[in-house]
């Protein structure tokens, strides 16, 4: 064995040791479940990764728990940017939405990351000023729910037909607490029994996990002129989507919007005839022009 590889092996040894005697034990600790948040429990070792996942717009909380620790101060950083974020009870931050809290007779300290936002996920370590530095990270996952339509977002309907417009919420953590319809800019609020009725159903599963759609539904009876216009469906974890509703008035609007139409076709086909018929005319032409042996 080279003199390099036999000292490298002794200074293995002698942190092993100088770790023991320091007495200076970091893990992750599982917080339990909620609604919303999941945490992975972890063994004590060394730079462990942990994950917990979060919904957009929630809060999370990231765990560190800390045993046989005497005067040495605990420390949150972002990975990303080797950002200190707390240190200890102290926030090192201008964003008031990250915050670091301590159960008495835990060793429990957690960060608290408030309304999360998208760019928040990535990694984070909670470290122990020992020497040498004993840490363990924590990978926070973003979870955005997306909406979608169901159906052509613009729609074609008879007057005095019954309407419904549907929009589904996929993708969630925690369901959405209400959608809220608009048209145009006018917000339709709660159940107008002769003319409209919201409702707001849990679906199935998604087929890539147990996470069930949510489907917001917003029916309208008895359509008229006046119920044209733009829809939204906006839910309250998820970005709004837009509906266009037109409504034809009567046999008389369809049969002019029918005719118009076919007026379209015909002239479409009757200049595509006079251009195929200019067409062979120059090519008999040309025929007719060419020199004959």
């Amino acid at each position: 064995m080279s003199i390099g590889c036999k000292l490298y092996l002794v200074l293995e040894i002698l942190t092993i040791i100088l770790q023991d005697f320091i007495c200076a034990d970091i893990s992750l600790s599982s917080l339990g479940k909620n609604s919303y948040n999941s945490y992975s429990e972890s063994h004590p070792k060394w730079n462990l990764v942990s994950n917990v996942t979060t919904q957009i717009g929630t809060h999370a909380y990231l765990p560190c728990k800390v045993k046989q620790i005497i005067n040495k101060s605990v420390s949150w950083v972002r990975v990303r940017d080797d950002h200190i974020l707390t240190v200890d009870r102290m926030t090192f931050i201008a964003d008031e939405r990250f915050q670091s809290f301590y159960v008495e007779n835990t060793g429990l300290w957690t960060l608290q990351i408030k309304y999360v936002q998208a760019r928040d996920a990535g990694l984070y370590e909670c470290q122990v000023s020992t020497e040498p530095k004993v840490s363990a990270r924590v990978h926070l996952h973003v979870v955005v729910p997306r909406t979608e339509l169901i159906g052509d977002p613009d729609r074609y309907v008879k007057a005095g037909s019954t309407v419904v417009l549907h929009c589904v919420v996929r993708g969630a953590l925690e369901p959405p607490s209400y959608i809220i319809w608009y048209h145009d800019a006018h917000q339709l609020l709660g159940e107008n029994q002769q003319k409209w009725k919201i409702k707001l159903d849990r679906g199935q599963p998604d087929s890539d996990g147990d996470i069930p759609n949510v489907v917001g539904s917003l029916i309208i009876h008895n359509v008229n002129k006046r119920d044209s216009g733009n829809y939204s469906c906006s839910p309250s974890n998820s970005l709004p989507l837009q509906i266009t509703l037109n409504v034809i008035n009567d046999e008389s609007s369809v049969s002019a919007v029918t005719s118009s139409a076919t007026r379209f076709l015909c002239s479409s086909y009757y200049s595509l005839g006079l251009l195929l018929s200019s067409f062979f005319v120059l090519i008999v032409n040309v025929i007719l022009m060419a020199p004959h042996k």
